[in-house]
């Protein structure tokens, strides 16, 4: 056996049955199981699919069903037991990702994994729990997933090949903040890095969503980026500084822009522009209101450094657009666009632009 396995879904779900699998699996280093839904989808019904979804919990692998036009067969609920799901035809199915070449994704995906299998698998098996649809339990489960990975080998391996960063020695703030009535505006005020997320810009932003969540005259607030971008994600010179990773969990749980962003969720619209990388769409995917022009690209790149999402990612994005397009996100590397975001519904609307001042 190799990384990869396909079989028809009967076959999988026998395979999966079996109560020494994940010994087999993991002493193999079988990364992928690909369900290839065509032959019979009728069999993949919503009983049969529960189970499976049921034995795929602790799984050391990535689950990837595809199959074309037929899956439209298949009940919504029954297709979101798989990982990743993948289709050549339309569908409104959120669960279903539409791609112009089934082949090409899943070859895409399989070399994500082979690449860095310990992010990769532990995302979907973190996303299987489904703690996501609780928002704390959430946010301390990918923290908790996220620490594991900062002291693994496939980040310490990404942070030893990466070029050497200069570091900001700027006194700026980070944060700007505007009050006009009861609309309180935020910018995150790094335009010369765009926006890249730092840890003086986490503790800023957090103090002012505090102060906006303490404050219940305020009924508006808007979020935005100065310059060209909203936000390039993580300021990667900074990564790897912590001495201690269960000490940056407590930390993250202290100061966590995501729990304060889903707390005035119903008040807060966000602004995109440019590149909304990482946190620059984990955050804005928690607001009620999500307003992004035309120049967006939106994408995950965590699991090539080694990690997962960790501003929140794993709670905010399938929460809105389920865990399979959220997974296919993090793990193909692939940029969306505004037109894309809209239809998946991880964005509310679409302007033609927004200013670019700093």
């Amino acid at each position: 056996m190799g990384a990869s396995q396909t079989m028809k879904f009967d076959d999988a779900l026998d395979y999966i049955r079996n109560p020494y699998v994940t010994e087999g699996i993991y002493e193999k280093e079988q990364r992928i199981l690909h369900i290839e839904l065509n032959s019979d989808p009728e069999s993949v019904t919503l009983e049969k699919a529960k189970e499976f979804f049921e034995c795929s919990k602790l799984l050391n692998l990535v689950t990837i069903a595809s199959g074309d036009d037929r899956v439209s067969n298949i009940a919504d609920d029954a297709l979101s037991a798989f990982d990743l799901a993948f289709t050549t035809s339309s569908t409104q199915c959120e669960a279903l990702i539409q791609v112009s070449d089934v082949d090409e994704a899943i070859s895409g995906i399989e070399a994500s994994v082979i690449s860095n299998p310990q992010s990769s698998i532990m995302l979907v098996q973190l996303l299987r729990q489904r703690a996501y649809l609780d928002v704390a339990k959430g946010l301390v489960s990918e923290s908790t997933v996220y620490a594991t990975l900062q002291g693994g080998p496939e980040f310490q391996t990404w942070i030893s090949e990466r070029d050497a960063l200069p570091e900001d020695n700027s006194s700026a703030s980070t944060i700007l903040s505007n009050r006009d009535g009861s609309v309180l505006t935020i910018s995150l005020n790094r335009p010369d890095k765009a926006n890249a997320f730092s840890v003086a810009m986490r503790d800023e932003l957090v103090e002012q969503l505090r102060f906006a969540a303490a404050d219940r005259s305020i009924q508006q607030v808007i979020l935005e980026g100065k310059g060209n971008s909203f936000c390039s994600g993580g300021d990667l010179s900074e990564f790897g500084l912590q001495k201690s990773t269960s000490e940056a969990h407590l930390i993250r749980m202290v100061s966590n822009p995501a729990f304060w962003m889903s707390e005035i969720h119903d008040r807060m619209s966000v602004h995109l522009k440019g590149n909304c990388i990482g946190a620059g769409i984990e955050l804005p995917a928690f607001s009620n209101n999500v307003i992004a022009d035309e120049t967006i690209s939106i994408s995950l790149p965590e699991i090539q450094m080694g990690l997962i999402p960790g501003s929140g990612g794993t709670v905010s994005i399938p929460r809105r657009v389920g865990p399979q397009k959220m997974v296919y996100l993090a793990l193909s590397g692939e940029s969306i666009d505004s037109q894309t975001a809209l239809y998946w519904k991880l964005i509310d609307k679409v302007v033609p632009s927004f200013p670019t001042e700093y």
